[in-house]
């Protein structure tokens, strides 16, 4: 009988009903941050929505879809350097995988895309040289709540 008090006493107490409906509190460190853009204008849509994983690592995915030109969704993996993100655009278009190099410069709650020269390295396209892109798109990406 003693044993039974003992292992009574030891034991985590059962979760009440109103426990087991409420939201658990999250740790920031393991819940990453995410933020979402998208312009729409004139049949012509692009969204880019942005996971912060670490201080080096930034993912997300990145959608076009432009009057005339055929659609192309796919995943990106870079990095968040002061206003600019860089990094890795892996998409399908008319069933081809492909990858390219793409940059977004932050201006308060928007993102702008980046363009200049490119040159192709181990089948991919990249930058020639990134500190020379031209930021000066009519296509700007406004913050919007995420889905």
């Amino acid at each position: 009988m003693a044993l039974a008090l003992l292992a009574a006493c030891n034991s985590q107490p059962a979760e009440t009903k109103e426990q087991a409906g409420r939201p658990q509190a999250t740790d920031p460190k393991t819940n990453p941050a995410t933020a979402c853009y998208r312009y729409a204008n004139q049949g012509d849509t692009v969204t880019l929505n942005l996971i912060h994983v670490n201080d080096d690592v930034t993912t997300g995915t990145l959608m076009y879809r432009l009057k005339e030109k055929d659609a192309n969704t796919g995943t990106l993996q870079g990095s968040v350097k002061g206003d600019l993100f860089v990094g890795n655009y892996t998409f399908t278009s008319e069933g081809t995988l492909s990858t390219r190099q793409v940059a977004f410069k932050k201006t308060g709650n928007a993102f702008i895309e980046g363009y200049g020269e490119s040159i192709e390295e181990n089948g991919a396209m990249k930058f020639k040289n990134i500190d020379s892109l031209n930021f000066g798109s009519s296509i700007i990406l406004e913050k919007v709540a995420c889905n």
